[in-house]
């Protein structure tokens, strides 16, 4: 090989090894900037006849970590409507997957668990633990805390194949919705293990304010796209992506929480 060729084949080499780099620490700068969407959520069912002795049991086990300047905020939901209310789901909100690890060190040399393990444990008859993904571009969200009280949660369940048109989807609904100021706040999450699946969350100060209001979702569309039509499809499109849904309302029990939430 000539000079030349080499010469012309090193500055080929550096142009690739620019773009290259360019574009990972473009992609790594996007990554750190990216809001932290994960929530972690733990779902606890006590044993039958102990309700009142896990609720206090909790209360002195968010105090210890309290004591030990816990870095996550837990928050308590409880069914009030629905077959089962037997349950709490306990969740705290956002952080990042990296964040897991520092927490988990975190834990052990607070010895958080064996905490729970002495105190709390003896009284949870099953355990169910999940995180959820949330969608920050899709959802509308406060910045600021409304105390609200009760959480109207739908969690869908999706036929096979549907990906594509859920995400499509719940981006066209959404952004009709913020087009034409709905008057309510919502939050799209995706459930991590288990049967997985998405949910959406609408966040009420009291019972009065899930009175259903005067022009529905639906005509509410149908109002801003001036299209009867379309609207229907839209709308059919949506339901035929799943084959069930479940719908729940939870009111966040101050008493078995840190502090009161202020995040999705």
């Amino acid at each position: 090989m000539n000079n030349i060729s080499f010469v012309k084949l090193l500055k080929a080499w550096l142009v690739v090894i620019t773009l290259t780099l360019a574009s990972t620490f473009s992609s790594a700068a996007a990554s750190a900037d990216a809001p932290a969407s994960l929530a972690d959520v733990w779902k606890m069912v006590p044993n039958d006849g102990q309700t009142e002795k896990f609720e206090a049991a909790f209360q002195k086990h968010l105090k210890f970590r309290i004591k030990q300047q816990d870095p996550r905020q837990w928050q308590t939901y409880k069914p009030v409507i629905g077959s089962d209310l037997t349950f709490y789901i306990i969740r705290s909100c956002c952080f990042n997957w990296s964040d897991l690890d520092s927490y988990q060190q975190w834990s052990e040399q607070a010895k958080v668990m064996e905490h729970w393990n002495n105190h709390v444990a003896p009284f949870v008859h099953r355990y169910e633990h999940y995180f959820s993904e949330l969608d920050f571009a899709n959802s509308h969200w406060p910045e600021e805390n409304h105390d609200f009280r009760y959480f109207a949660v739908t969690e869908y369940r999706a036929k096979m194949g549907k990906n594509a048109s859920i995400t499509e989807g719940k981006r066209s609904l959404s952004a009709y919705a913020k087009a034409m100021k709905w008057p309510f706040y919502w939050s799209w999450g995706e459930q991590v293990g288990g049967k997985g699946g998405l949910s959406l969350v609408v966040p009420y100060k009291s019972y009065a304010d899930m009175a259903p209001p005067e022009v529905s979702f639906y005509q509410a569309i149908a109002n801003h796209l001036k299209d009867d039509e379309k609207t229907q499809t839209l709308f059919s499109q949506w339901s035929s992506n799943f084959k069930a849904t479940h719908y729940t309302v939870y009111e966040m029990r101050a008493d078995l929480s840190m502090h009161k939430p202020n995040k999705q």
